[in-house]
C-alpha cells in the first residue's frame, strides 16, 4: 500500500527537482506522511485546508501548502499513473495568493552595505539568477573559451535547477568578468540559502529582491521582453513570444546594455 511519503520520494525521483522544492514537499505532507495514499480523498483535503487556517496561517502560507501536496499528485496521477486521482486538485479556490514587495534600489545602496564586492551579489545584478543556480554552479558551468563567454545552467550533482525554461544558457556581462576569477565555488546544495539569509542581515531583503530589480533594469535598459525572460529563465506571456529560438548572440548583445 503506497504511502504519502512513498509516493513524494517516486515523484522525486521521476523529473528533477530543485533542492528548495524538495524541502518544500517535505513540509507539505508534514503529519501525515505514513497516510495511504488512497485515504486521501477530498473529505482529507478539506480537512487538511481548514485545519491550516485554524492555525492561523496566512492564506498565501496555506495555497503554498497545499499546492506542493498537488503537485505531487497531478504528477503520480498524470505523469506516472501511480495514483487514480488527484483529490487537491480546487483546494485553493477562495485562497489569496501572497506577493513579497521588493525595493528597487540603486546599486549604490548595496555599495553601501558592502555587498558589490561578492561575486555572488554582482552576479545576481547583471544576470538575474536565482541564487541557488548561481551558488552551486561548478567550473565547468562557466564557459569563456566561446564567443559569447556564458554561463550554463542546467541540473548538477548539487542542485537541480526548477523547470525548463530555467535550464538555459545565460550570457556573462562585461562588468561582470573580473569576478570570475574569484567565484566562490561550493559544493553545499543549501549555499544559496546561506548567502540569502547573509544578503537580507546586510540590506534587509532577501536575494530574490535582485530578480524583480533587474527586470525592471531590462526594461529601462530597453530589452527585447522575450530576450529577457530567456535571460533571466522565465516563460514569456503570450503565445508569439513564445514563437522561435533566442540565439545565444542575440541575448549576449542585449544583456549589455543593462546597467
Amino acid at each position: 500500500m503506497l504511502t504519502t511519503q512513498e509516493l513524494m520520494e517516486a515523484v522525486a525521483g521521476y523529473q528533477p527537482v530543485a533542492p528548495a522544492t524538495l524541502r518544500g514537499w517535505q513540509y507539505a505532507i508534514r503529519g501525515f506522511e505514513d497516510k495511504p495514499v488512497e485515504e486521501v480523498d477530498k473529505k482529507f483535503v478539506n480537512h487538511r485546508r481548514a485545519q491550516l487556517n485554524n492555525l492561523g496561517y496566512k492564506q498565501s502560507y496555506v495555497r503554498t501548502q497545499l499546492g506542493y501536496c498537488g503537485t505531487i499528485w497531478q504528477i503520480g496521477y498524470e505523469q506516472m499513473e501511480i495514483v487514480d486521482d488527484n483529490p487537491w486538485r480546487g483546494s485553493l479556490k477562495g485562497l489569496k495568493r501572497g506577493k513579497k514587495k521588493y525595493p528597487f534600489l540603486p546599486l549604490s545602496y548595496y555599495e553601501e552595505v558592502g555587498l558589490t564586492e561578492h561575486p555572488l551579489f554582482m552576479g545576481m545584478w547583471y544576470h538575474g539568477f536565482r541564487v541557488s543556480e548561481l551558488a552551486c554552479l561548478k567550473p565547468e558551468d562557466i564557459i569563456l573559451n566561446h564567443p559569447c563567454p556564458h554561463f550554463s545552467i542546467f541540473d548538477n550533482e548539487v542542485r537541480g535547477i526548477k523547470n525548463e525554461p530555467s535550464r538555459r544558457e545565460v550570457p556573462i556581462h562585461h562588468m561582470y568578468r573580473r569576478f570570475i576569477e574569484n567565484f566562490p565555488f561550493n559544493t553545499n546544495p543549501k549555499a544559496g540559502d546561506y548567502f540569502s539569509r547573509y544578503m537580507k542581515r546586510r540590506c534587509g531583503h532577501s536575494a530574490h529582491g535582485i530578480r524583480h530589480n533587474i527586470a525592471t533594469r531590462m526594461r529601462k535598459a530597453g530589452i527585447e521582453y522575450s530576450i529577457a525572460a530567456s535571460i533571466i529563465g522565465h516563460v514569456p506571456a503570450g503565445m508569439t513570444a513564445q514563437y522561435g529560438h533566442i540565439l545565444l548572440e542575440d541575448k549576449y548583445e542585449q544583456l549589455q546594455k543593462l546597467q
